[in-house]
């Protein structure tokens, strides 16, 4: 039996708007984000997709037994590196504006399986905190951007 993989390589980077109001379901999510969501253009790197917990511990002096307090949901943030493309005016100069307008918009990443039939998708709402040009020699000019996540992420099926 063969051991299922999803490959970085085909991922995709939407963005778009906040729906106002909110999807009531996958099925709406996925036809909004298909006929609304712009394509950003040549994903380099994505950094990680992460939620964490403060986790406080309790333990009495008198004996060995201790206790966890978990706290709130903290949501990370990521770098995405793109190749620049002054030309992509949907997708990464919409991530520029939402930089320099400091508005938020909804970042939806989809992955497909390695037959490029099956995938998940990943969205939540984001602010872009850090816009960055990079210019090395003897590579290409590279965008870099660090999304910070604000909503709950949540997963749907690519279908």
């Amino acid at each position: 039996m063969a051991i299922p993989m999803i490959n970085a390589q085909g991922t995709q980077v939407i963005i778009m708007d906040i729906p106002d109001p909110e999807w009531a379901d996958d099925t709406e999510a996925l036809t909004d984000i298909r006929s609304n969501g712009l394509i950003v253009g040549c994903p380099q790197t994505l950094g990680d997709i992460s939620e964490t917990r403060n986790v406080t511990e309790y333990s009495c002096l008198s004996t060995n037994d201790s206790l966890k307090s978990l706290g709130s949901i903290q949501r990370g943030n990521f770098d995405m590196e793109l190749l620049l493309d002054p030309d992509d005016t949907a997708g990464q100069d919409y991530l520029r504006t939402m930089f320099k307008t400091n508005a938020p918009g909804r970042m939806v990443i989809e992955l497909s399986d390695s037959e490029g039939t099956n995938g998940t998708m990943f969205y939540f709402n984001c602010y872009v905190s850090a816009h960055n040009i990079g210019i090395a020699q003897n590579e290409a000019v590279k965008l870099t951007l660090t999304v910070e996540i604000s909503s709950e992420i949540t997963e749907i099926p690519a279908g």
